[in-house]
């Protein structure tokens, strides 16, 4: 009977100890400051060497089985046509997915921070190519819109490519997500 009234004992224990860390762990996650996704620290990273094994389209990559979706911004879709300024199409959704794929390639590692997961269950991420920002990169070439819907952060690398007239902003397009809705 002392042997199972010890036992009994060091359950409770153990038990209470596991309870008070699980309500430090709740109160440290209620009491955070909560992150904007325009803050340049993000939640979470990943870090390091990640393998970029596909290219989807201009704002998407996969990595094994992670579907990764570029934080921020909105790439002509793969099919989509663009106007220069002359009225002739061309491939801005090609254009724009091979200009991500030479920043991937450009490197030999890619990081990337953890923004969002969206409702398809992709990655929402900022990756860098070295020290460049990637997602900045094809907004300033003109390759990718700046998606205000979900964050002001490459509004004014959107601005710079009207002003230049670079890329899309060369001619007439319909936003990605316009031509989305379309198809």
């Amino acid at each position: 009977m002392k042997q199972f009234l010890q036992l009994l004992k060091c359950k409770f224990l153990l038990l209470s100890k596991v309870a008070t860390i699980f309500v430090i762990g709740l109160s440290t996650i209620f009491h955070l400051e909560t992150s904007s996704a325009n803050d340049r620290k993000a939640p979470f990273s990943i870090s390091g060497s990640i393998q970029i094994t596909q290219i989807t389209d201009g704002d998407s990559l996969r990595s094994g089985k992670l579907k990764i979706r570029l934080f921020g911004v909105d790439a002509p879709e793969k099919k989509q046509k663009c106007n220069n300024v002359d009225g002739r199409k061309w491939d801005c959704g090609i254009a724009a997915q091979k200009a991500l794929k030479k920043l991937v390639d450009s490197v030999p590692q890619i990081s990337c921070d953890l923004m969002d997961v969206d409702r398809y269950s992709r990655l929402v991420m900022r990756c860098y190519a070295g020290e460049t920002d990637v997602a900045a990169a094809l907004v300033r070439e003109g390759l990718a819109v700046a998606y205000r819907q979900y964050s002001a952060f490459y509004s004014e690398d959107e601005n710079v490519a009207k002003m230049n007239k670079v890329g899309i902003w060369g001619g007439s397009f319909t936003k990605p997500w316009a031509w989305r809705r379309t198809k």
